[in-house]
């Protein structure tokens, strides 16, 4: 009769991806050039579409190399738009001064990146994509198999589980080992999105524009970045602090949601908060174009013939993932479970690496699996070689990212 060991050593893994954003379509894809099965289980039925709802983001150096540890830099380089320079715009003279950047970033939406890397994924082999219903709970059944709960009831057997569901992760509140490694903190720091249908002809695409108010008082500024896709337009996220409502209170943020109710929209949870009421929103729309007109005059001239004050959403205040003094890891102890993206380090949007930390992370986690593999002269993947995988990674990857989670929310704590 084998043993255990012998039957972990004998059977090879059946891993499942919980969330379908960036980074854990692009963990289903490496695993998928080592040779691992992977089913990756996304709430949303379609494909997200870009909506009042979405955000844009930049790749960086780290971010395309990710990209290009799974062969999607081209495909992704055709879809985005590079991003050269950081223009910084006069609110009041309408002057912009341009500054290059080091290394040229990848522009695109969340959608989008989504879309790109999910044709790369569905062309896998190993892959299976399966939407419509989101992990609800993850179920340790024995030594070498996980039971994987789904919200329509349905239950999907796994050897291993990676959580990459997001900030309120069903995954790691399924393990209190994971669980009570980290508190959600809170930035006294807020944005206003809005869209803007067209790019304004002064624009140019090939960088992220910066817009302070003129008046010193105001306590925002304006983040406005060219969206890839066919029908270009601008999307424009004015960034406040909870200074910024002694002069503007209309401007107060949507109460907190309580933790259970979080995670029920996904990711769309931070981006989807809107007024109260009609009324509401009306007296938005009206205070936020009498705001553009007196402090950022410039600009308000350069957007005001599209209806984008009518588009305006309050989001909630920022929150991020600290991981507490006593954690030390991003799986558990049996290597079953990891996480990787905002399931296991959320962040601030301020410095923009949020998706370029967490596809680094299911770069990191992929490499520990085919580290292992070439030091056991492994041609196919074993139980035991992914759940060492698992706990290295877990083990290693929190000192990596934990000063970008604070440098990043360091600059959302507002003026001084």
């Amino acid at each position: 009769m084998a043993t255990n060991q012998q039957q972990q050593q004998q059977q090879h893994p059946l891993v499942v991806i919980a969330g379908g954003g960036p980074a854990g379509i692009l963990l289903s894809i490496l695993l998928d050039k080592i040779g691992v099965d992977s089913v990756v289980i996304e709430r949303a039925s379609e494909p997200d579409q870009w909506s009042s709802k979405s955000y844009t983001l930049v790749l960086g150096q780290n971010g395309k190399a990710s990209l290009a540890e799974a062969g999607c830099l081209e495909a992704a380089t055709e879809a985005g738009i590079e991003r050269r320079f950081v223009y910084f715009y006069d609110a009041s003279s309408g002057d912009v001064k341009a500054m290059p950047k080091q290394f040229p970033g990848l522009g695109f939406t969340r959608p989008l990146l989504v879309q790109v890397l999910e044709k790369v994924a569905l062309e896998c082999p190993r892959v299976t994509v399966k939407r419509g219903a989101g992990v609800s709970h993850v179920t340790k059944k024995d030594k070498f198999s996980l039971e994987v709960a789904l919200e329509d009831g349905s239950v999907v057997s796994a050897s291993h589980v990676i959580g990459a569901d997001g900030k309120w992760s069903n995954v790691r509140e399924s393990f209190p080992e994971l669980s009570t490694q980290f508190t959600m903190q809170t930035c006294p720091c807020f944005g206003v999105h809005m869209n803007l249908s067209t790019v304004p002809v002064s624009f140019k695409t090939d960088g992220t524009y910066v817009i302070k108010p003129s008046s010193p008082d105001c306590k925002f500024y304006i983040i406005a970045s060219p969206r890839p896709e066919t029908d270009q337009g601008l999307s424009i996220s004015m960034v406040c602090y909870d200074q910024t409502l002694e002069k503007y209170p209309w401007l107060a943020p949507p109460a907190d949601m309580k933790i259970g109710d979080y995670g029920k929209g996904g990711w769309e949870d931070e981006y989807s908060a809107l007024p109260g009421t009609v009324t509401a929103e009306e007296s938005l729309s009206d205070n936020l174009m009498k705001l553009f007109e007196d402090e950022l005059p410039a600009f308000y001239n350069a957007i005001k013939d599209d209806d984008i004050f009518q588009t305006a959403r309050i989001n909630r205040r920022v929150t991020w993932l600290k991981m507490n003094p006593e954690g030390t890891s991003y799986s558990t102890q049996d290597g079953m479970v990891a996480l990787i993206g905002d399931a296991a380090h959320a962040m601030t949007a301020a410095m923009g690496e949020g998706c370029n930390t967490a596809m680094g992370s299911a770069v990191k986690l992929a490499d520990r699996v085919k580290a292992i593999m070439e030091q056991n002269g492994e041609e196919e993947c074993s139980l035991n070689t992914m759940s060492d995988a698992f706990i290295q990674y877990g083990c290693s990857r929190p000192a990596q990212v934990k000063p970008v989670q604070e440098g990043s929310a360091a600059r959302n704590m507002g003026p001084k």
